[in-house]
């Protein structure tokens, strides 16, 4: 079938032509696609309330052989709010970027949809950013970037609130104070044993508790 039915998640849109936009859709069947929307930016289209940046909508879509084409589209949820106060913007432009630039293409993948939406219904509630280190922390353990916190990655041993633990993204995670540490520049962030109780917690935690945790200006800037 050359048409086909998918709720899309509308990440990108880049002006394309005269009158056309090129759009970066997650969708729920197909995952994430690059599609054009002919003739979207003339003021007498129909398409245009169903292809906005940031919107949840019912897509119609055409297979062609380079790109895709969005044929009709209703919008489900155009979550206004991260439209009305630019910190809201800001946060999700940047989920936004980040599903684009770690989301394969073309990999169907139900429960990163359904991630990536309650991202942007979280979002709409808060643009605190415990929330956004939530979604970010969510979104890479479940692309397998899930490092080690409950050990030391270099010998074993268990952490137990050490001060001086070291955040190592070449070993895959936490390194004790006993243990050499890799001497590249720049690569190893000394990391206090608050954002790591914290960090241990989001993988746990329901998204829709995250903004109950309490955490200190230092615990947040070490988790960032």
């Amino acid at each position: 079938m050359k048409n086909y039915q998918t709720e899309a998640l509308v990440l990108r849109s880049r002006k394309y032509l005269e009158a056309d936009c090129l759009l970066t859709l997650l969708t729920r069947e197909r995952g994430k696609l690059t599609a054009i929307a002919k003739g979207v930016r003339k003021s007498s289209s129909k398409l245009r309330g169903g292809v906005q940046v940031f919107s949840h909508n019912d897509m119609l879509l055409y297979h062609g052989r380079n790109l895709d084409t969005v044929t009709q589209s209703q919008c489900i949820e155009a979550f206004t709010p991260l439209q009305e106060s630019l910190p809201a913007l800001a946060a999700a432009n940047y989920w936004s970027e980040l599903l684009d630039s770690l989301v394969p293409e073309r990999e169907k993948d139900v429960r990163l949809f359904q991630l990536a939406l309650a991202g942007f219904h979280l979002m709409c509630l808060s643009v605190s950013k415990i929330i956004v280190l939530g979604l970010e922390i969510k979104l890479l353990a479940y692309l397998g970037y899930k490092p080690c916190l409950n050990s030391c990655v270099v010998c074993g041993s268990p952490l137990q609130g050490e001060e001086k633990l070291v955040f190592s993204p070449g070993q895959g995670g936490l390194v004790c104070p006993q243990c050499p540490k890799e001497q590249e520049p720049g690569r190893n962030l000394p990391i206090n044993p608050e954002a790591v109780q914290v960090w241990q917690q989001m993988l746990k935690m329901d998204l829709s508790k995250l903004q109950r945790l309490r955490v200190s200006e230092r615990g947040l800037a070490a988790l960032e």
